[in-house]
């Protein structure tokens, strides 16, 4: 894949990649509340220069075909919220979902808004066939958005993850691109 990291625009928030000047803003949004907690990869605490690291490596992740994270921005105010990303496997035309939202902006609609933008493109530029989610069993919350984004709840993956010395039962969630058009 040789493109420039794509810019999605909703009607609440624009993501785009992220630059170097934003990166106290994602080390201090990152450390909040739930983020780490709830997250499979994001360290804690998450430091300035795992930020800067994590900015450097968007595009080259993306030109390789297997990762697409952007900054999610409320368009109104240019104000980073959070992460968005498809996780992609290019072989099997399959992406996978994930994300976080900074405390002051969760439920408020704009993880519902961000993962319906990137589904939108994942099946509609990356012609992915399908596109799914995991998260713990006691995350709640982003079990609710994968549902209200039209996520098919496939099972739970019973003891999957190891997190934090715990294994963790993950909820397991998908659509096919037929199903995703067939709700348009």
């Amino acid at each position: 894949m040789s493109r420039d990291l794509p810019q999605i625009t909703t009607p609440r928030l624009l993501m785009r990649a992220l630059e170097k000047h934003q990166a106290e803003t994602l080390c201090s949004l990152a450390n909040g509340p739930k983020i780490a907690d709830n997250t499979a990869s994001i360290p804690s605490p998450y430091t300035l220069q795992t930020a800067l690291d994590f900015i450097d490596g968007m595009q080259e992740k993306f030109r390789s075909a297997n990762l697409l994270s952007l900054g999610v921005h409320l368009r109104d105010t240019g104000e980073l919220i959070g992460i968005a990303s498809l996780r992609i496997n290019a072989l099997h035309h399959y992406g996978h979902l994930g994300g976080w939202t900074a405390a002051d902006a969760r439920n408020l609609g704009y993880a519902t808004e961000a993962a319906t933008g990137l589904m939108d493109y994942g099946f509609g530029e990356l012609g992915l066939h399908r596109v799914g989610s995991q998260c713990f069993s006691r995350n709640k919350e982003s079990a609710r958005v994968m549902e209200k984004i039209g996520l098919q709840y496939e099972g739970c993956m019973r003891g999957a993850f190891l997190k934090n010395g715990v294994h963790e039962d993950m909820l397991v969630f998908a659509t096919l691109r037929a199903d995703w058009e067939f709700r348009l």
